[in-house]
């Protein structure tokens, strides 16, 4: 069996940038395995130094943190895995593939045979799991805290380990909606990272006598892609046979991989699998930071501070009721999983803004507001900043800078000064993109007052550059009203030959005024496709009408032809609906709440495109 394309779909057609309004390539599905909760280990045990002994052993201590076999939430790990059924387990003669010998894992569950920590797919700290045994693990650069990884070698290292059989285990995903892309004609970028050493032909199969304890072992990976629960179809196969060159590979501890994966028409939802096979006392497979995207140019870096965890809060305490007050009171208690000042890896936060006497001091200004702070949309409404429940697309953990609740006690914002704040980006690569294509997007919840400002800047190593200022002052010309919940774009205007930015977000002379929030931030290029038909600065339901009257007939942009293939027709309407209620740079300065009419006909062009679906099912 050679190489397998049934699933690479053809290249994407690469179309010029689009305006403003477009957006960052739209990422549908993302994991990092960082917002699991891992355990102590097991067998891999802690004396006066690594050692491998069974869970009871009094001599050593298990190291904490280190693992789970709990996958994120809706996720598989088969253990009885069989490679939907292709299997020749009786047959010497090795078939590229198929799993041989025996499905599964031999010995599981016992608890003398085998590392458990290895027993199949396993989510492992990746310090921890180079840490038991090197032998180039740390090599995986790519990846970071949470890894999820099948280690054959590992797993051999206590009592009969695999029993003289072979190690199988397949892991799948939680379905992803993909029915905005099922127009027959959409590729998704699938990528991931991913640590592989290969070994083959070296240990006997003892537990099946038809195959007379050949050498059968050939640790394989197969990945697959199954949409609405048919048949699985092949992504990619490689394994460790170095006679096979056309699907041998060899070591690679450290490399990105990326597919483009067609969505059959109609498809509802799909599932990826991830099979390790035919190992014996071999190497292994691990994978960190996977994701599914729209188009060809996925956004290259996006952040969500989901991975972050939450303390307990320190001066919005529970008492009798919800109070603030100082973090010593004894009537009070902290609320758990509140808040954290710690900022995701490579990121910053200056206070310089705010007035010496508060900063560190928890008793002046509620330290939970002191500054940027990273939090849920639950816990602010517990402090009393009800107006924040609004911002429905801030999900999970949001970033905030809030002066109105920080001058909730002894004195906050004003003890001397307003308060101002700037969240600052890892340095992020750029090398290579086209002048004038990088983007920013995030969703943001901004409540004006005041002289309150909100800046966003961007460095490319010659100093700042503001791309974006919000005003609360109608008078200025920056001034943006209250908008809740709305999801932003906006050019960063990256030179020729720029190699690194740098992203801030600034919060400004804050006294006892409201907030900004902002959540799922990405920066990079925009999706291919414009939906903004009538080149007013947003999309939204006359962009709809457009693309209505011109369907079947159009051709240019102003028609409805979003992809700019020529014609107007459902691929159009899917870069739309992707679309909906983004704005551009200049109407992302000004906009306001829309007007009644217009949610009106957002809501009439919704109902259209729901009895469009009706007549066509």
């Amino acid at each position: 069996m050679k190489r397998h394309a049934v699933l690479l779909a053809a290249a994407v057609t690469c179309y010029a940038a689009a305006p403003a309004t477009a957006q960052i390539g739209t990422v549908l599905f993302q994991e990092n395995f960082n917002g699991l909760t891992l355990g102590p280990s097991v067998n891999e045990r802690q004396a006066t130094a690594n050692v491998t002994r069974v869970a009871t052993d009094a001599a050593s201590t298990p190291y904490p943190n280190a693992f789970t076999h709990t996958p994120p939430s809706g996720w598989v790990v088969d253990n009885n895995y069989n490679n939907f059924g292709f299997t020749d387990l009786d047959n010497p003669g090795y078939f590229y593939g198929f799993i041989v010998g025996n499905t599964g894992m031999p010995n599981q569950g016992s608890p003398t045979d085998g590392v458990d920590e290895w027993e199949g797919w396993s989510f492992a700290n990746k310090t921890f799991w180079a840490g038991v045994d090197d032998q180039q693990r740390s090599a995986f650069a790519n990846s970071s805290g949470t890894i999820a990884v099948v280690d054959s070698d590992e797993y051999d290292d206590l009592g009969t380990g695999r029993g003289g059989g072979y190690y199988n285990s397949g892991l799948t995903t939680a379905p992803i909606n993909v029915s905005a892309f099922n127009n027959g004609s959409t590729a998704l970028n699938f990528a991931f990272d991913s640590s592989w050493r290969d070994e083959s032909f070296d240990d006997a199969h003892t537990l099946n006598p038809n195959l007379g304890g050949a050498s059968v072992n050939n640790q394989t990976v197969m990945i697959w892609a199954s949409f609405d629960g048919n048949a699985p179809e092949l992504v990619d196969l490689w394994h460790s046979d170095p006679n096979d060159s056309l699907d041998f590979k060899d070591d690679a501890t450290n490399e990105r991989l990326s597919y483009q994966i067609a969505v059959p028409q109609n498809a509802q939802s799909m599932k990826l699998t991830f099979g390790y096979m035919n190992a014996g006392n071999d190497w292994w497979w691990a994978i960190d930071n996977l994701s599914l995207a729209q188009g060809a140019n996925p956004a290259f870096w996006t952040e969500n501070f989901e991975a972050l965890t939450l303390g307990p809060s320190v001066n919005e305490r529970l008492g009798v009721t919800k109070v603030t007050a100082v973090n010593t009171d004894p009537a009070t208690v902290p609320r758990p999983n509140s808040f954290t000042h710690t900022t995701p890896a490579g990121w910053s936060i200056d206070n310089s803004g705010i007035s010496p006497t508060a900063v560190g001091d928890n008793n002046v200004g509620v330290f939970e507001w002191e500054g940027w702070s990273f939090t849920t949309r639950d816990f602010s409404v517990f402090a009393s900043q009800t107006a924040i429940d609004n911002f429905t697309k801030g999900t999970g953990n949001i970033a905030i800078a809030d002066s109105d609740e920080f001058d909730d006690l002894s004195g906050g914002a004003g003890v001397t000064r307003p308060m101002s704040t700037v969240l600052r980006t890892p340095s992020l690569n750029v090398a290579g993109l086209a002048a004038n294509s990088l983007k920013l997007q995030f969703d943001s919840a901004w409540l004006p007052e005041g002289v309150q400002a909100a800046s966003i800047t961007v460095d490319y190593g010659s100093g700042e550059v503001e791309v974006l200022r919000w005003e609360s002052d109608v008078s200025l010309p920056g001034y943006h009203g209250d908008n809740l919940d709305e999801t932003v774009l906006v050019d960063l205007n990256n030179p020729a030959g720029a190699s690194s930015a740098v992203v801030r977000f600034k919060y400004l002379d804050g006294s006892n005024n409201w907030f900004w929030a902002i959540d799922n931030i990405k920066i990079g290029v925009e999706a291919s496709g414009n939906a903004d038909f009538d080149s007013d600065g947003d999309v939204d339901g006359a962009d709809f009408l457009a693309w209505q009257r011109g369907k079947g007939v159009g051709t240019t942009r102003a028609q409805g032809n979003a992809d700019g293939d020529g014609d107007v027709d459902a691929a159009d309407l899917a870069i739309w609906k992707g679309q909906f209620g983004q704005t551009g740079l200049a109407t992302a300065a000004s906009a306001a709440v829309p007007e009644p009419t217009a949610w009106a006909l957002s809501l009439l062009v919704l109902s259209a495109i729901t009895a469009l679906g009706r007549r066509a099912a």
